[in-house]
């Protein structure tokens, strides 16, 4: 009797013709206890050769053991085939893919970019083409013009993104405060209801350690590898002596590796990337020529450091671009909700501030918004929003069909996200806040920043207010886009009642400041030199 070719389900041995369309991988059986089960009962080695455990990935996992040659099958035992063939049939159900294709859900790619002014995008109108392929996402999908950050520091702003909550209610109100354990997060929640969750980041400031990873089965903050400044005086003289931050191509190495090693392929999954190079200290890799070339103006210092904040988006695009190339290449696309947000903008002095932390003025807290997911959102649809980043949640999981209680409920987030039905048209208030600073020091001039700051925006019109500062900022957005005339002194009745609408924010949302977590010496020196810490 000739050997027979079998198909093998992992540890198991079957004819192609019962294994097919099976995903075993939930049988746990050692197959070196049934190796020796067989030789104990007189019968062969099983197979003639049987190799290492491994997978091949590509569009969708495959087993290594496959089309193996048996041994001759004449001391088999009588009716083996039928005792594995039912063990097999108990353990084993729908292959992966079939699995994947029977879940409605989409996978979701959320991506976060950092220090990502919405109106230095050519996507969003800039004049350099610094982002081709967000371009490209926007065409494909839904773009909304004007896009909110509920503060304009990254621990905050992140944290609000993953919890549906403003900075005072959460207790994240500065960089280096843990986001505390009790507060459900996007990722738990996705996690609850079925899905496979990763991130990948590229900042010191989103570590594990600050309690990001909630919610996540892998988080990957090492960006050890990565090509960026090791040493160099990055902040005012200050040095940092590891790396503070991974360089965007590294970034999405790390998150293809991700989407290629992922465990379980039968479950939509959620992947948060973020991208950290728009941040000073400015420095373009040295493998990547924007498509737009210096002028003349850039001889003057602060032209000049507005063009390597655009080289370094135009970078970060064409990352960006790399891992969507490699979404698509796994045949991931078309099931996948892509979102493209950033946590905050810069200032580059348009209110006499380079970088950012230190007010809420449009080019601090407006951000780009961009989502695609084919077949289910519309095509090339702008929206002119107002929409707050702090629904961005709840406007996904309604999107996936999901129905959260908490702060991840939605209350027509969805509708306002896609500029749709009655709540795209109710005027809500989007709150803004300033982290809190010390009393300025000698020396710091008139316009240092001191004790926290709260903005409201309603409709056309944004009120900003800093109490310790004794400050009182409204502007008419419409015809003021840039907040350069100050109409509160022209507007008292408006005043009062934007002014209401904070006190009765505050008041809901007010906790007591959670201590910041424990910060090595060398971590607090690594803080400061890029202005996270006093």
């Amino acid at each position: 009797m000739g050997h027979q070719r079998l198909r093998i389900c992992p540890l198991i041995c079957l004819p192609s013709s019962v294994s097919r369309g099976m995903d075993c991988g939930a049988l746990r059986m050692d197959w070196n206890l049934l190796q020796r089960y067989l030789e104990q009962m007189g019968s062969p080695k099983l197979f003639d050769r049987w190799p290492s455990t491994a997978w091949t990935r590509g569009h969708r996992r495959v087993f290594d053991r496959r089309n193996f040659t048996l041994g001759p099958p004449a001391k088999l035992l009588p009716g083996l085939g039928l005792v594995v063939l039912s063990m097999v049939l108990a353990a084993c159900g729908p292959d992966s893919q079939t699995q994947r294709i029977q879940d409605p859900r989409p996978n979701v790619l959320f991506i976060s970019v950092d220090t990502i002014r919405a109106d230095h995008l050519s996507a969003y109108g800039y004049g350099r083409e610094t982002s081709p392929f967000l371009s490209g996402l926007a065409r494909d999908g839904v773009q909304v013009q004007a896009a909110y950050a509920p503060s304009a520091t990254t621990g905050p702003t992140h944290a609000s993104v993953f919890t549906a909550q403003p900075p005072m209610a959460h207790g994240v109100r500065k960089n280096g405060q843990p986001l505390p354990e009790n507060e459900k997060t996007l990722a738990e929640r996705l996690s609850e209801i079925g899905f496979e969750t990763g991130a990948v980041v590229s900042s010191y400031v989103l570590s594990d350690r600050f309690g990001y990873g909630q919610g996540f089965d892998s988080f990957d903050d090492d960006f050890s590898k990565s090509k960026t400044p090791v040493g160099s005086t990055l902040w005012e003289g200050e040095t940092i002596e590891e790396r503070f931050y991974g360089r965007a191509d590294d970034t999405t190495d790390r998150a293809l590796r991700w989407l290629d090693e992922r465990s379980d392929e039968a479950a939509p999954f959620f992947l948060f990337v973020h991208y950290y190079d728009p941040h000073d200290p400015y420095v373009p890799p040295e493998n990547f020529t924007p498509p737009f070339a210096p002028g003349r103006k850039e001889s003057l210092k602060l032209n000049r450091t507005i063009y390597l904040y655009d080289w370094l988006i135009a970078y970060t695009d064409q990352q960006i671009g790399r891992l969507l190339e490699g979404l698509d290449l796994a045949g991931l696309a078309e099931d996948t909700l892509v979102i493209v947000t950033g946590d905050h903008g810069e200032g580059l002095m348009t209110h006499g501030h380079m970088f950012h932390g230190v007010h809420v003025y449009e080019e601090a807290v407006k951000v780009p918004l961009i989502l695609r997911w084919p077949g289910h959102l519309p095509q090339g649809l702008k929206v002119e929003g107002p929409f707050p980043l702090v629904e961005l949640a709840p406007a996904l999981l309604e999107l996936i069909g999901d129905s959260p209680n908490g702060p991840l409920a939605s209350a027509g987030s969805a509708s306002r996200l896609l500029g749709r039905g009655e709540s795209a048209d109710e005027e809500i208030p989007i709150f803004l806040y300033r982290r809190h600073y010390a009393d300025p020091k000698e020396g710091d001039g008139p316009t240092a920043p001191r004790g926290e700051k709260f903005g409201v925006r309603l409709g056309g019109w944004k009120l900003i207010v800093g109490p310790a500062e004794g400050t009182l900022e409204l502007y008419g957005l419409v015809d003021d886009p840039l907040e350069q005339i100050n109409l509160a002194s022209e507007e008292p009745e408006r005043v009062a009642r934007l002014s209401a609408l904070i006190d009765a924010w505050r008041l809901e949302h007010e906790r007591n400041v959670i201590e910041p977590a424990p910060v090595l010496q060398q971590d607090r020196e690594r803080l400061k030199a890029l202005g996270y810490v006093e």
